[in-house]
């Protein structure tokens, strides 16, 4: 099939107006759609790949990821189709070119940086819910509107996490200048090397001067170790807030909780010798002996804790004439309650002097 002015796709539905751009697998054409009298973007697949399974495969997987996803930021694909034995998708049509068309020569842009930085990372966070990678997000999938709004587009090397990666052995897929060490390496595409191409971009945007908020944040975003890196979009959203990072709060509370029950556990299996020990020392107080007894034992703790304190921590040696040496604050419930039946008998078994 020739691409050219007024050629029609889906019996006469579409009409190609004006070639807007080519990539490596696709070019892209501004039409109108005859039946809803609206403009649209048009994605045909290039000659070379139309007869490539896999590559037709990505293409439909394409259309599907993008249909699939409703977002103001998220450029919306309408349609799917084959004319020539060529695939094509329909898309939203976005007037105001790509970030990359205005990004100036020297990087620089007149676009208010920390608002695409909330609506770039706002589809992220909408895409990766979906459980799809993007893979490729760079300055030429962002497309701006006539207000300068953020559009996310081109999703042609995008899959779902738990999909099987199509590539062949050493073929990554994405733009080197964007893509996350990781991947550059061969691991898998993750929600967090999106977030290491979004950073990038947004270096770029922000320029020589950007706010402290966006500068930390991309330095985040770019850290080399992805888990350095925000662990979602939406924790990169709130770092840009300025809010405090809700996951490493969940799971600090989520340790005291564990602290809390295992506490709860000890206390539980304490409570028999606890028990003992009180009738024990029941049985004792009932001695004759016990008054003098309890009093010496006193005397004796009190001396010990004097010299500990003398000698900088030692503990003394027990011996058969002396109350047996207490274990620290620090020491394991257990033994602190070895120590205090060992306490109590030697009170209860001592007579005074």
């Amino acid at each position: 099939m020739r691409l050219a002015a007024g050629t029609e796709l889906a019996e006469g539905r579409y009409a190609l107006v004006e070639h807007l751009g080519s990539g490596g697998m696709a070019s892209v054409w501004l039409a109108t759609d005859e039946r809803l009298g609206r403009q649209v973007a048009v994605k045909v697949m290039a000659d070379l790949l139309a007869d490539d399974a896999r590559w037709l495969a990505r293409f439909r997987r394409e259309a599907k990821a993008a249909a699939a996803l409703s977002h103001p930021n998220i450029v919306k694909v309408f349609d799917f189709g084959i004319e020539g034995g060529r695939p094509y998708l329909i898309m939203a049509h976005v007037p105001g070119g790509s970030l990359r068309d205005r990004l100036g020569e020297d990087g620089t842009t007149e676009l208010d940086a920390e608002a695409l930085a909330r609506e770039l990372l706002g589809a992220l966070a909408h895409v990766h819910a979906a459980g799809i990678v993007h893979r490729d997000v760079k300055p030429g999938n962002i497309l701006l509107d006539a207000e300068g709004r953020t559009h996310l587009t081109d999703f042609g090397i995008a899959r779902p996490q738990d999909a099987t990666a199509m590539t062949q052995t050493g073929m990554v897929l994405g733009t080197i200048r964007y893509l996350a060490p990781e991947v550059a390496a061969g691991e898998p595409a993750t929600e967090r090397s999106d977030l290491y191409a979004a950073g990038c971009v947004l270096r770029e945007v922000s320029g020589v001067r950007p706010s402290a908020r966006l500068a930390s944040l991309v330095e985040t975003l770019t850290s080399e170790d992805p888990e350095r890196r925000p662990a979602s979009a939406e924790a990169a959203l709130r770092a840009l807030a300025g809010a405090p990072d809700t996951t490493t709060t969940r799971a600090l509370g989520r340790s005291a909780g564990s602290a809390r029950q295992a506490l709860r556990r000890s206390a539980e299996r304490a409570r028999p010798r606890l028990q003992a020990s009180g009738r024990r020392l029941a049985r004792a107080r009932r001695s004759p002996w016990f008054v003098p007894a309890a009093g010496l034992a006193a005397i004796v703790v009190l001396a010990i804790v004097v010299v500990i304190v003398a000698t900088g921590g030692g503990e003394p040696a027990g011996s058969s004439g002396r109350a047996p040496s207490q274990p620290p604050a620090s020491a394991p419930l257990d033994e602190q309650l070895r120590g205090l039946e060992r306490a109590i008998d030697h009170a209860a078994a001592e007579p005074a002097g």
